[in-house]
C-alpha cells in the first residue's frame, strides 16, 4: 500500500468497491432543480449511440452459484471497512442467506486497514472456519494467508479481482471470484453520456486517491466506452478521501482545469454529488453527473437533483452469491472459476420512485430480518 495515502483515506477504501435490461437508459432530460438542462440530441445522434455493442468477458459467465444444499457450516466476511453502506449491505445479505442455509456467519471490519486486515484473515485461519469471502484491501497483502488458509482445507471467494481471465487458476488462491460487472455499468454510463450530450462533448473521470483494482478498472472502462461513443476524456482527478468532500475537492480540480467540461463519470456517488457541489459553487450549469453503487445515498441525491444518475450495483445479489459459492465448495460441488452479479440498473428522475433500497430488498428475501 502506498505510504504516501493519509489513514483516513485508507480507512475509506473500501467503497467500490442491482437487475434490468442491457441496452434501457432512461431518456428523460434533468429538471431545473438539477445540474442544469439536457442538451437537446438530435434523431441521427440517437442512432449512433444504438451501434456501439456492449462486448465484455462479463457476458461469457453465469450470473451467480448452483443453488446449495442446507448445512451447518461456519462462513466468515472479510470486509474493508463495515461504515460503507454497499460493504455493509454484502455482509448483510452473506448473514442471512448462510443462516438461512443452517451456518453461522462471522464478519469482521479492518476499519480500511490493510494491516488490520492481515491480523483478521489470520484470526480465522486459527479458528478453522470452513469458508472465507474476501474483500481485499490490498490483494499482495494478502497472498501468504491465501495460501496458508487453502493448505488448512478452508474455501475463499473474492470479488473483482481478476478483469482479463475466468479461469480460478488466475486467482492466486482463490477458489472463484464474483464480478460486480464494473465493465456493464461502465457501459451504461457512457451510453447515457451519449444519449443526452451533443456528439463530441468533453468529459472528465473521478477516481480514489488509492488505486483499488476494480476502482482502476472502471474508470478504465469509463474511458473506454465513452471514446467508443465519440466523447472527449479531458482528464481526471482523485477523490483524496471517498466521500462526499473529497468528491467536491476532486470536482473543483476538474472544473478549474478542465473548462467546459459538460459530464463527470465517477467511480462511486459521494464523488458525483460532490462534484455537483463544486459544480454549483463554480456557477457551473449544465454538466451531467453519474456515480456507481446506486444506495440509499445515491437515491436521495438523483431524487433532490444533485446526482443525474447512478448505476445500482447488485449488493444483496453479492453477498448471497458468496454463501452459496462457498457452500457448493465445502458440500465438493464444482463451481465456476468467475460468476457475475445481477445486472446493474441505471438510476436518473425517471425511475428513481419505483427503485428498490438495497435495505428493502433484504426485507422482502428475508422478512423478520
Amino acid at each position: 500500500m502506498d505510504s504516501s495515502v493519509s489513514r483516513a483515506a485508507k480507512r475509506r477504501i473500501g467503497t467500490t468497491v442491482g437487475a434490468g435490461a442491457l441496452a434501457i437508459v432512461c431518456a428523460a432530460t434533468l429538471s431545473s432543480t438539477s445540474s442544469g438542462n439536457t442538451p437537446a440530441r438530435s434523431a441521427d445522434a440517437r442512432a449512433a449511440t444504438a451501434s456501439v455493442r456492449f462486448k465484455s468477458i462479463e457476458q461469457s459467465v453465469p450470473t451467480g452459484y448452483p443453488k446449495p444444499k442446507s448445512g451447518k457450516f461456519r462462513l466468515a466476511y472479510l470486509n474493508p471497512e463495515t461504515g460503507n453502506e454497499f460493504l455493509n449491505i454484502l455482509g448483510q445479505s452473506m448473514s442471512l442467506e448462510t443462516k438461512k442455509l443452517g451456518g453461522s456467519f462471522t464478519q469482521l471490519d479492518a476499519g480500511g486497514d490493510v494491516n488490520t486486515q492481515v491480523t483478521q484473515f489470520n484470526q480465522l485461519i486459527a479458528q478453522k472456519v470452513n469458508g472465507i469471502a474476501v474483500f481485499a484491501l490490498d490483494p499482495k497483502s494478502l497472498a501468504p494467508d491465501v495460501a496458508r488458509a487453502r493448505k488448512a482445507g478452508i474455501h475463499l471467494v473474492t470479488i473483482d479481482l481478476n478483469f482479463t481471465t475466468t479461469k480460478a487458476s488466475a486467482l492466486g488462491g482463490y477458489e472463484s471470484q464474483v464480478l460486480q460487472r464494473r465493465d456493464q455499468a461502465a457501459y451504461l454510463t457512457a451510453t447515457y453520456m451519449a444519449k443526452h450530450l451533443a456528439a463530441g462533448s468533453t468529459l472528465g473521470t473521478i477516481d480514489l486517491i488509492v488505486k483499488v483494482p476494480s476502482i482502476v478498472f472502471s474508470i478504465q472502462r469509463d474511458d473506454f466506452w465513452a471514446k467508443k461513443y465519440g466523447l472527449k476524456i479531458l482528464g481526471n482527478a482523485s477523490n483524496p478521501t471517498d466521500d462526499i468532500a473529497g468528491g467536491e475537492k476532486a470536482g473543483t480540480t476538474l472544473i478549474n482545469k478542465f473548462t467546459g467540461i459538460k459530464g463527470v463519470m465517477a467511480y462511486n456517488d459521494p464523488s458525483a454529488i460532490g462534484a455537483y457541489t463544486a459544480a454549483r459553487s463554480s456557477g457551473v450549469t449544465g454538466l451531467l453527473f453519474g456515480g456507481e453503487n446506486g444506495g440509499s445515498d445515491a437515491l436521495a441525491a438523483v431524487k433532490a437533483g444533485t446526482e443525474t444518475f447512478s448505476l445500482k450495483i447488485d449488493a444483496p445479489g453479492i453477498g448471497k452469491d458468496w454463501a452459496w459459492g462457498l457452500y457448493d465448495l465445502q458440500e465438493g460441488v464444482k463451481v465456476p472459476g468467475t460468476v457475475k452479479a445481477g445486472t446493474p440498473v441505471l438510476v436518473d428522475k425517471a425511475n428513481v420512485g419505483s427503485i428498490v433500497s438495497w435495505q428493502n430488498q433484504l426485507k422482502t428475501e428475508y422478512p423478520g430480518s
